[in-house]
């Protein structure tokens, strides 16, 4: 079954749930929809699909609000096309999703009725999504000129990893690990960084280290580096939820930018970890880790070969973002830094 074969089934089985008077069921087919809806709004390339988009979500939204709340109301029924079957202002009792009685709302306080002609446009959703290539392609497209590829070196050895952006007066995170000579006991003498594709590299510092969480907060010359963005960090880790798809962008090799997924296995491990399947190989050191939204939500820096003697496949670990901010956070206060 094709997306829009599946979507029109799902708006159907709504419809006839709603004539059957099970708003609960109903509800979920309506969210099932809804999903595909938000895919749309994420991947949209102009502004005009965004906002056709959100109209769309605006009413169906508000269906599923109201199935939730009240039950089968009048406004439910026009949204799906279907007869009002009492039109006198007497209350209408149904059965909301819990299962309990719930009256209709005065005529003064139901919500408004769109129009009957307003129906479900699952062509449009259907035509709009196939244009996407996915969302991973769409986060690292919109995150690539944030990351960058780190090479630090001394006469002897040179150590390839990946960094990030963070912040618009140039300052970017990696690995701690990425920039240390642990056979000097010191940070490498020669740092730099380039974007991929470019050939033009760029001088980096590294501030602070925290060799526990594997995490450097460096600096390089903004105004040496022209059109970069900014990654944006999630403001809440608790939201990430074992079993979400995540992006992981590295340099793995040395032989520049590029992405790869995963799920995650655990948002906190044993170790304070945050633990996803990802195929991460050297190089992929502090590049970032980011979700569905495209939001940073930790940084890679480690694999795990083997547990007690076993080979062990798909466990890649990343300091979590929450972490990462708590150290930013004291770093900046200590030195009077704005990020």
């Amino acid at each position: 079954m094709n997306d829009q074969d599946r979507i029109a089934t799902y708006y159907s089985n709504a419809r006839e749930l709603i004539k059957q008077n099970n708003p609960q069921a109903a509800r979920s087919y309506v969210l099932a929809i809804l999903n595909y809806a938000v895919e749309t709004y994420k991947n949209a390339k102009t502004i005009l699909i965004k906002a056709k988009t959100q109209l769309f979500l605006d009413k169906w939204i508000a269906v599923s609000r109201e199935l939730y709340s009240k039950g089968i109301t009048d406004f439910v029924l026009t949204c799906f096309g279907l007869p009002i079957k009492n039109e006198s202002t007497a209350p209408k009792v149904t059965r909301n999703s819990a299962g309990k009685k719930s009256e209709n709302p005065a005529p003064n306080e139901t919500a408004p009725h769109p129009s009957h002609t307003d129906e479900i446009d699952i062509a449009g959703l259907i035509e709009e999504t196939a244009k996407t290539q996915g969302w991973c392609a769409e986060v690292f497209e919109r995150n690539k000129r944030a990351v960058v590829e780190i090479t630090a070196s001394n006469s002897e050895q040179v150590s390839d990893g990946t960094g990030f952006i963070i912040s618009s007066k140039g300052y970017l995170l990696t690995n701690d690990h990425v920039v240390y000579d642990e056979d000097s006991q010191g940070y490498f003498p020669k740092m730099k960084m380039c974007r991929s594709g470019e050939s033009k590299s760029h001088k980096v510092t590294v501030l602070f280290s925290d060799k526990s969480a594997d995490v450097a907060l460096c600096s390089f010359d903004p105004n040496d580096v022209a059109d970069f963005a900014v990654v944006q960090r999630t403001d809440d880790y608790s939201r990430v939820l074992q079993g979400a798809d995540c992006l992981v962008i590295g340099n793995a090799f040395g032989m520049g930018l590029a992405p790869f997924a995963g799920v995650v296995r655990f948002t906190r491990s044993n170790d304070g970890n945050l633990v996803y399947t990802a195929p991460s190989n050297p190089g992929d050191s502090g590049g970032p880790v980011f979700n569905r939204q495209g939001e940073c939500i930790g940084i890679n820096k480690s694999k795990m070969i083997a547990v007690n003697n076993v080979s062990a496949e798909g466990y890649a670990n990343a300091t979590p973002m929450d972490k990462i901010d708590e150290l930013l956070a004291k770093w900046c206060k200590a030195n009077d830094i704005k990020l």
